[in-house]
């Protein structure tokens, strides 16, 4: 979908969180869900602090508006989904998807005051974006980075969705300094040669880094789908970019030392949503172009919602100390050289926030 094709809404736009008590700015896309998780069954999620009912229409256009009924308060995503219409479950009105309300029972006519907020959408499998921004600044917002495998035959992926009780800049931080795969992860992904810091880069509101392994023993994540025995030494390139506040992709390139010939290529995209100050919303997808069989991909997805699952336990709990320790705010916090992509990032993103108040 095109940008001049994308709804306004009318009214004018107030930030639901003034800036200064969020660290996530509302002028961007943002992942809502993955288009496998969105169809005819209304699925209400909070974004952003915003209660956002999420759906299809019958031609299997995705929808976003306000979960929210202008009558009372019930969320509509307790309703039901006629046609493209919702009525809600409590005392009946009924909303396009534009949010226009279409029938009130006691009223002979539409109330045109009842309308719900409608988001705009775009989709680009294998994610559904909205943007919950001010619809006046919709046009100076970068659209959804298109990730290059996606076309690309030979791809199989795998994907899941976790909430996790914690800050979204926890998770981006945690992918962006892959040092902790030796700690985290020794018994799940088995990677343990990230121990020197990469080569960095950072253009304008993108943050990259860059390592090579040369020679390295080949972790089993990445040998057994090659069919070759694991600690076998090999060729990595592994890079990796914070695309916006809403997208990190991490890459490895497989190649073996010998001929020098590209192997395989190991992909993942890491979406991170703000639920509120405190949670989030985990949008993953691991694709690769060997060892695509069925059961090889079941396999590297068991092992992932293994490592994610560890990824979530330590997220959390330093979320739980930094909430519960009065002295957070005083305490100063210890950078060293791996955590060069992790503070840019932090600094795109409050640029992007700095906007928002200009």
């Amino acid at each position: 979908m095109s940008l001049a094709a994308i709804p306004r809404t009318a009214a004018s736009w107030d930030p639901p969180i003034p800036a200064g008590q969020r660290n996530y700015p509302y002028n961007c896309w943002w992942v809502a869900g993955l288009s496998s998780e969105i169809g005819r069954t209304l699925l209400g999620r909070w974004l952003l602090d915003t209660p956002v009912l999420l759906y299809r229409k019958e031609d299997g256009t995705a929808v976003a508006i306000e979960d929210r009924c202008p009558h009372r308060a019930a969320p509509l995503s307790l309703g039901t989904l006629r046609g493209d219409e919702v009525r809600c479950g409590y005392h009946g009105f009924t909303f396009a998807a534009d949010g226009r309300c279409l029938r009130v029972p006691s009223m002979s006519a539409p109330l045109a005051a009842a309308r719900v907020r409608a988001m705009p959408v775009i989709e680009q499998w294998p994610f559904v974006w909205v943007y919950l921004g001010d619809p006046d600044r919709i046009d100076a917002v970068p659209p959804p980075h298109d990730l290059e495998w996606v076309n690309e035959p030979g791809f199989a992926a795998v994907e899941g969705c976790m909430e996790i009780a914690a800050n979204y800049m926890l998770l981006k931080e945690n992918v962006l300094d892959l040092t902790h795969f030796g700690y985290v992860h020794a018994t799940s992904f088995k990677i343990t040669d990230w121990v020197d810091p990469p080569r960095f880069a950072t253009e304008g509101d993108v943050t990259s880094y860059h390592p090579s392994f040369r020679r390295s023993p080949l972790p089993p994540v990445f040998a057994e789908p090659l069919g070759i025995a694991p600690g076998t030494p090999y060729d990595r390139e592994n890079y990796g970019a914070f695309m916006s506040s809403a997208l990190q992709i991490a890459a490895v390139d497989l190649i073996d030392p010998d001929s020098g010939a590209r192997t395989g290529r190991f992909r993942v995209t890491h979406a991170t949503t703000p639920v509120d100050a405190t949670h989030m919303l985990y949008f993953w997808v691991l694709a690769r172009d060997f060892g695509t069989g069925p059961e090889q991909m079941a396999r590297i997805e068991a092992i992932t919602k293994v490592g994610f699952a560890e990824d979530e336990a330590i997220i959390e709990a330093v979320q739980r100390v930094m909430s519960r320790d009065p002295r957070s705010d005083r305490v100063r916090e210890i950078s060293v050289k791996m955590d060069t992509v992790a503070v840019q990032a932090r600094r795109i993103v409050q640029r992007w926030m700095d906007k928002e108040t200009t």
